[in-house]
């Protein structure tokens, strides 16, 4: 009772300047602490309370309910393809403005580039991304030895999400992306409305070790089939996803089969495709479909050489993958969460 009472006499005794002198700040920095009345730096505030705590000041409940809150941090890793093309450019600044954005945890974001798109390059980023990223999310090819890489690192408790392209289905966290099967048969109904008779019809893919890809071609023949029985679908030709290649590719497509009616570029370099057909002057005479809105893409429709334009909600997208991130991380989501496809847009001449 006695040390009690002692104790009592000498947390009265303890004054605000006793709490600033051992915290080395002023005593009109603790009455600011105390009262909330302007700002103070996190590290002052954290200094003002450790002192008061260790002189059992009497202030120690108020100080500590103006304490910042202490958010968790969350390390997310993003590997996106083709450095230097405007789509992954903008999909990089919409995911860095939502993690700013996140109100939940603090994010830590690391974005890196792939430089050839091959399953050991995807699965070697999974694994170096995993030794400081609590998530990972990425855009790779459906193979085992990148279906092998997310198993090791999910033993670790990395959670890896597929990005806009699904892979690893039974042992990533998620699929964040477009539904490919109904964008391919989007972009079929659009072919098949907007040529200018019934005719042949041609899809571009860059690379079968692609889902989004695979998907949307087999959406694409999948809608002709059941709808335009006036039309056909060529054999799929493929290119790399640069311009050149894919000019290439649709002038050799464009000069051995003059009767094409329609292309759909389902990957990336739709630019190139454009190209040939202005160099046949076939604008106008063949249909183009691509998918983003993109600076050129926008340009092209406005000119009226592209019918259609299949978007990714880069925003929405942007923030599906902090939030289902960030809960993986902090153990908010289930063993394996399912967000669900994000609705895509579909842009024509007339509401751009």
């Amino acid at each position: 009772m006695k040390i009690h009472q002692e104790r009592q006499t000498m947390a009265k005794r303890v004054t605000a300047a006793d709490v600033a002198r051992r915290a080395g700040v002023s005593t009109a920095t603790v009455d600011r602490v105390l009262n909330g009345r302007t700002a103070v730096s996190d590290k002052r505030a954290e200094l003002v309370y450790q002192a008061a705590r260790e002189l059992n000041y009497h202030g120690v409940p108020a100080l500590r309910s103006r304490l910042p809150v202490r958010r968790k941090v969350v390390r997310i890793g993003l590997a996106l393809r083709r450095r230097h093309n405007s789509f992954y450019v903008a999909v990089e600044a919409a995911i860095r403005s939502a993690s700013t954005k996140f109100e939940e945890a603090d994010i830590d974001l690391t974005v890196v580039y792939q430089s050839n798109n091959s399953p050991r390059e995807a699965a070697s980023i999974i694994r170096k991304l995993a030794e400081t990223c609590h998530a990972i999310a990425i855009m790779a090819p459906d193979h085992r030895v990148v279906s092998e890489a997310v198993i090791e690192v999910r033993s670790r408790n990395v959670f890896v999400f597929s990005f806009l392209s699904d892979f690893a289905v039974d042992a990533r966290q998620a699929y964040l992306g477009l539904d490919n099967r109904k964008a391919g048969r989007s972009a079929a109904w659009a072919a098949a409305h907007t040529a200018p008779r019934p005719g042949a019809l041609s899809i571009v893919v860059g690379n079968y070790s692609y889902l989004a890809q695979e998907m949307r071609e087999a959406g694409f023949r999948a809608y002709i089939r059941d709808h335009e029985t006036d039309f056909s679908v060529m054999d799929t030709v493929a290119a790399a996803e640069s311009e050149d290649d894919v000019r290439m590719a649709v002038g050799r497509l464009l000069d051995g089969h003059p009767d094409i009616v329609g292309i759909y570029v389902a990957s990336g370099g739709f630019e190139g495709a454009l190209e040939a057909l202005r160099r046949r002057d076939k604008i106008g005479a063949v249909s183009l479909i691509c998918n983003e809105l993109t600076p050129s893409s926008r340009q092209a429709l406005i000119d009226r050489s592209v019918a259609m334009v299949i978007a990714t909600p880069i925003d929405q997208l942007a923030e599906q993958l902090v939030y289902e991130a960030a809960h993986a991380a902090t153990g908010k989501a289930d063993d394996v969460s399912k967000p669900g496809p994000i609705p895509f847009s579909l842009y024509i001449a007339e509401n751009i």
